[in-house]
Parts: structure tokens; C-alpha cells; sequence
């Protein structure tokens, strides 16, 4: 099992200050989110240099629109083409948006029969993210019940990232939405952040809203989940000043590697 930091929770900082930070922290690895800073084609550059620090063991296609990398498929494709070169092992990717009025891409991704065929994924997984409960006239997105989204992922061989605080926004055990997933034999990442119904605020820092956390943790460890579990937060809920970063980001590497029976120093 790998314990990742996503590198989008301090996106305010240079790529590399925040792998030095995770690393010092105790992460295993970081998930590369990939942003407007690839417009640069200096900037992948600056990323490889990153794996001298800690390695990319997962890469999370861009949700924001990157000009230079064209539309929603070249972008899926660049990003598998970038796993590959920088050895991360999973590609994760959200499902096409109504809001967004991703139509075209609805089109092309309802036709894939099979997408890690369609991708040349040989040394690495395309895995697709639940979304949360947005409050409008329509769905934010396609597949927006997690139930569709599996039998979506089993039909057109996906596999999946479980992001417990989108699972939240629906007021559902989270347990027992891992073990829905868990049963398929393709969950390849946990995003883990907790998620306050009362103040409806997602992706806030453990023990900052009501998920329960350890149990999730605990029933992760105790059925043998072995993939990858990233910790993936807001950037407001991270400190600015340099020494409390590093003591919330250390505390958080800690919490995971207890309650999924991974041995720590701290």
C-alpha cells in the first residue's frame, strides 16, 4: 500500500517545495495533478526533477481546461502518455460534466468499449472518479450515482478511485461504498478528506467534519486493500507558515499509516 499526497492541496507553492514537504511529512509518494502550470513545456521538466525527491506513483488528469493540451480525449491521452514517462501507475479522470457542457466528450466516452485498450494502458490503470451531490436542475455529471458509475467501470474495463468526501455530499456510509468497490477487484486509489454535512464544506482536513475516518481506515486494512491511498485536501485547510505545514501534513501521514496498520515514527 502507498500513501500519497495530492500535490493539488498546495497548489501555491512551487512543485517542488510541496514534494520536499511531503516527504519530510512521511508520504510514501505524491498524485500529481495536472493544472494550468502545463500550458509551460518547461514545466514537465520541473515535475520529472520532483522524482529525485519522491516518486509519482499516481497522476490525476487535469479538471480545469489546458488549452495546449487540446480537447477532453487528446487530454486523457496526454496524460496516460504522461504516467508513462514520469512511472506513475494510475491515471484518474472525472467523468464528462452537463455543467460543463462537455457534450462531444459524453459522445466519444459512451462509444469506448474497452479504454484501457483504447489508451495502450500497458504499465498503467485509467481509473474513474465518483463526483459529488451538486445542488441544481440537472446532474453536474454523468454517472453521478456511484452504483452507475460501477457498472459503467465493469462494462468499459475502467478501474476506480474512490473519493470518500464526494461520497459524503449524498449522506452515505462510506464504508459501506468502499465495500461496493472494493468487491469489484478494481479500486486503485482512496481519496481521503473528511466532509461536514452540516456546514456542506468538502475536502476539509481529518477530523474537521463528521466521516468517519478511522473506521474507513480500519475496514481498508482489515480486508487487504494494498493499492493507493492519497490524501487529497482543500488548499485553504493546509497552514501558510512553513513549520505548521509540515506539522498538519505530518500529523496526516500519520493518522493513515495507524488506522491502516502501516508502521510510522511519530
Amino acid at each position: 500500500m502507498k500513501i500519497l499526497f495530492s500535490t493539488g492541496s498546495l497548489n501555491r507553492l512551487p512543485i517542488s517545495e510541496v514534494f520536499s514537504i511531503a516527504r519530510d511529512a512521511g508520504f510514501d509518494g505524491c498524485e500529481l495533478v495536472v493544472n494550468k502550470r502545463f500550458n509551460r513545456p518547461e514545466y514537465v521538466d520541473e515535475v520529472t526533477r520532483c522524482l529525485e525527491i519522491l516518486p509519482i506513483c499516481s497522476l490525476h488528469a487535469p479538471y480545469v481546461s489546458i488549452p495546449s493540451w487540446g480537447n477532453e480525449k487528446q487530454t486523457l491521452l496526454k496524460s496516460v502518455e504522461l504516467a508513462g514517462q514520469l512511472g506513475a501507475e494510475l491515471v484518474t479522470f472525472h467523468p464528462p460534466s452537463w455543467l460543463a457542457r462537455e457534450f462531444r466528450f459524453y459522445r466519444w466516452f459512451r462509444k469506448i468499449k474497452d479504454f484501457q485498450k483504447e489508451f495502450g494502458c500497458d504499465d498503467s490503470y485509467l481509473s474513474i472518479e465518483n463526483m459529488p451531490l451538486v445542488k441544481s436542475v440537472i446532474p453536474p455529471y454523468i454517472l453521478n450515482a456511484y452504483k452507475k458509475l460501477i457498472r459503467c467501470g465493469l462494462r468499459q474495463n475502467l478501474y476506480f478511485t474512490y473519493d470518500i468526501t464526494h461520497i459524503g455530499t449524498y449522506g452515505y456510509d462510506i464504508v459501506n461504498v468502499f465495500l461496493k468497490y472494493h468487491e469489484t477487484g478494481r479500486l486503485k486509489n482512496i481519496h481521503v478528506s473528511d466532509y461536514s454535512l452540516w456546514r456542506e464544506r468538502s475536502h476539509l482536513g481529518i477530523g474537521r467534519g463528521e466521516l468517519p475516518i478511522a473506521r474507513l481506515l480500519n475496514t481498508v486494512s482489515r480486508l487487504g486493500y494494498d493499492e493507493i491511498v492519497t490524501l487529497e485536501l482543500m488548499p485553504q485547510e493546509l497552514p501558510r507558515t512553513e513549520e505548521w505545514l509540515l506539522k498538519v501534513m505530518t500529523y496526516s501521514a500519520a493518522y493513515l499509516k495507524l488506522h491502516l496498520n502501516r508502521e510510522t515514527s511519530v
